[in-house]
């Protein structure tokens, strides 16, 4: 599985990471881990991003390391690389701006990602596993195959990884090959009840103020079966709040008894509709993001639409109806 990564690694000198637009934990986890996997080696490595990270996940970057493209990389840096690693994305739209320096250029690409339908113009050599439960444990399968030693910094990097894409071990990509790792992560120096804290549990002022409007839109249809929220420019403006400050919304109407499919939609600056599907485990969130043009997984999954935002709520529950099975979706 891991030969000619492990080819890559060692014929080159140097890398440059990148992850997905509004990259989550196991986005920068894995790149984290990543680069000092590859430093570790006595190798350069350099991670740059089309987004920001966001501020629950810059304590993995305590030096702030991590670029943000365009506004402090010089796009000559590919001139300084040997290679480009690709993690927890699979295709070209989804990398974001920075796509369009990488794709006019002839290095050599390498891609690790556990989502469905990984695009073969990506890269070069492409590593895809939806069995995974994140990125990061690729990455931790990676480093064990080639003796690597995994660091305290390692550690708490691909625990986070890990934790946020189980939802801290609820979800049902959960199993007995997650746990384990995770054991082994703890035992080399991740702090389950710190991490957890550092990632969850510092919401921001912006949060609080965004949740009450948000939370108010909630409707439902299809008995209760799909239910979903909704959030304005002009919500986040007088919330002062960020993009970041509504993650974990969606999952709070997935909580809702009796809902089988969590949606939430928000109105992003570019006057696009970016819509977060949950599922409860019924339904294949990833059958309807995939229709839409978007992708994911089978429990969780988005998809970037055209607005206005009832439109895009409109064309997502006509989805709905013409791919969901009668017993789920039948009014």
């Amino acid at each position: 599985m891991w030969n000619e990564v492990r080819n890559v690694i060692k014929s080159c000198d140097a890398f440059l990471i990148t992850t997905h637009i509004n990259p989550d934990g196991d986005a920068i986890g894995s790149e984290v881990a990543m680069k000092a996997f590859l430093e570790n080696l006595d190798k350069d490595a350099f991670i740059v991003n089309s987004s920001r990270t966001p501020d629950n996940l810059s304590f993995l970057d305590p030096e702030r390391e991590i670029k943000l493209y365009p506004d402090d990389v010089d796009k000559k840096i590919l001139d300084e690389v040997d290679a480009v690693f690709i993690l927890d994305v699979n295709n070209w739209e989804h990398v974001g701006t920075f796509r369009n320096v990488l794709q006019k250029d002839s290095l050599p690409r390498v891609c690790i990602d556990h989502h469905l339908n990984a695009s073969e113009l990506v890269a070069d050599v492409i590593v895809s596993d939806e069995t995974y439960a994140a990125t990061g444990m690729m990455v931790y399968d990676l480093i064990r195959s080639m003796d690597g030693e995994i660091t305290r910094t390692i550690s708490e990097a691909l625990y986070t990884a890990l934790i946020a894409d189980t939802g801290t071990f609820r979800f049902s990509n959960t199993n007995a090959r997650a746990l384990r790792v995770a054991a082994e992560l703890a035992e080399r120096g991740a702090n389950p009840f710190e991490l957890h804290r550092r990632v969850f549990t510092n919401k921001t002022w912006g949060t609080g103020r965004l949740m009450g409007p948000v939370m108010g839109t909630l409707q439902s249809a299809f008995d209760g079966r799909v239910a979903w929220i909704m959030a304005t420019l002009e919500m986040f403006q007088q919330a002062r709040a960020t993009y970041d400050d509504s993650d974990g919304f969606v999952d709070i109407v997935r909580t809702i008894s009796g809902v089988e499919l969590a949606l939430f939609f928000k109105e992003i600056p570019d006057g696009k509709i970016k819509v977060s599907l949950r599922s409860s485990g019924r339904v294949d969130a990833y059958e309807i993001a995939n229709h839409l043009g978007g992708g994911g997984h089978r429990m969780a999954s988005g998809v970037k639409m055209d607005g206005p935002i009832n439109k895009a709520i409109e064309t997502v529950l006509g989805a709905c109806r013409e791919l969901g099975t009668p017993r789920f979706f039948e009014d």
